[in-house]
């Protein structure tokens, strides 16, 4: 039988509810478990027509279920017997299929389309990010939110696709970039920067990385500048460094914490730069500062939008991608243009690795994976 990773409630801690591991993000605990789950049956309303059920192969864990993960803890603090599933990224196994669904069969294996243009479909919205539980061992999906992969693509490897690869190739896409632009990338052992560096390379761009993890600068060798930093002041000399040895700052950034990278970055932007952003760091109150973070005397707004006034320089958000970009992505890595940045590959026998590894280790560089056999 199939086994779902769960956040348990404290009061549920026990060997009979599933439990398996304890860990502290961020301060906070949090309880883990794995409990058996049964194959559910297919529906048969009319919306479950254009439905498949979805057994899962592999998880990954993004940014972004962190935060999650904070607000469904708060939720179980006063439920005993609750538990919830948790993730969003995975690639699993079609065992059933609605009666119209017509692109997908049972044995194909599909990972999340987070298309974030897509149209509502039988008036129910399909932007976006397909689930939001995607530890949990069967889901149903609308067919239209899955996209179907070949064998050529192992497991572990498309269970860490989707999310990163579809948000990469889309703020590429908007940033319009020029020959010789000087680009930077920040944040660089975040997933969604590893995506980024990859993809950019692919392109034939080169790119300069912003980190304070030394794992990240020997992951990148030679192959691309990296700025490697300790602290706030740190930052600042060594951006200095740099604008003084090319005499010109950045015409190009891409940024996945904002509030951590932006208002220190404003002076060494060029007149017409582009900064992409797709995030935030600070996501929940629980979440103690980075380091980086922490400055005393912040830039004022005025300050900011002044800059972006006079350099002419554009501010771009950006959520996911599209269908498009996802393909592309896929087509780029089974050429061997790409590769994906995986840290580690547990199975559910190793959960408490995983979990620590996801979630606490600082050290980490890559998408962690569990995999479900």
């Amino acid at each position: 039988m199939m086994r779902s990773l769960v956040l348990l409630s404290a009061l549920r801690t026990g060997e009979k509810a599933g439990f398996q591991h304890s860990a502290a993000i961020h301060g906070i605990p949090f309880h883990f478990g794995l409990l058996a789950t049964e194959c559910p049956e297919f529906p048969s309303d009319a919306d479950a027509a254009y439905q498949v059920l979805v057994k899962k192969r592999a998880i990954s864990i993004n940014f972004r279920d962190l935060s999650i993960l904070f607000t469904l803890n708060n939720g179980l603090s006063n439920n005993p017997e609750g538990y919830n599933c948790f993730g969003s990224d995975f690639v699993g196994e079609v065992v059933a299929v609605g009666r119209k669904v017509k692109n997908l069969t049972v044995g194909d294996r599909v990972i999340p389309n987070c298309d974030y243009e897509m149209k509502p479909k039988r008036g129910i919205s399909m932007r976006g990010i397909p689930s939001n539980r995607a530890s949990a061992a069967y889901d149903f999906f609308a067919a239209e939110k899955l996209l179907k992969i070949d064998d050529s693509i192992a497991d572990e490897v498309a269970a860490c696709m989707s999310i990163g690869l579809q948000t990469s190739y889309s703020m590429i896409r908007k940033a319009k970039i020029r020959k010789g632009d000087r680009i930077l990338v920040t944040s660089g052992s975040s997933n969604t920067s590893l995506f980024l560096i990859e993809a950019l390379k692919a392109k034939g761009h080169r790119v300069t990385v912003l980190t304070s993890n030394s794992v990240t600068q020997e992951r990148l060798g030679k192959e691309q500048e990296v700025i490697l930093y300790q602290n706030t002041n740190d930052l600042t000399a060594q951006l200095d460094l740099h604008k003084t040895k090319y005499c010109s700052g950045f015409d190009v950034v891409f940024d996945p914490f904002s509030d951590v990278f932006f208002e220190k970055l404003i002076d060494y932007l060029n007149a017409d730069a582009r900064y992409l952003t797709c995030g935030l760091y600070k996501q929940k109150p629980e979440f103690k500062d980075l380091e980086e973070s922490s400055i005393v005397n912040k830039p004022a707004l005025g300050y900011l939008l002044a800059h972006l006034i006079m350099k002419n320089i554009r501010l771009i958000g950006n959520c996911l991608g599209t269908t498009k970009d996802l393909v592309e992505a896929i087509a780029d890595y089974k050429e061997g243009k790409i590769n994906i940045a995986i840290d580690a590959v547990f199975s559910e026998r190793e959960l408490g690795s995983f979990i620590d590894k996801a979630f606490t280790d600082k050290r980490r560089s890559g998408k962690v994976v569990l995999t479900y056999y």
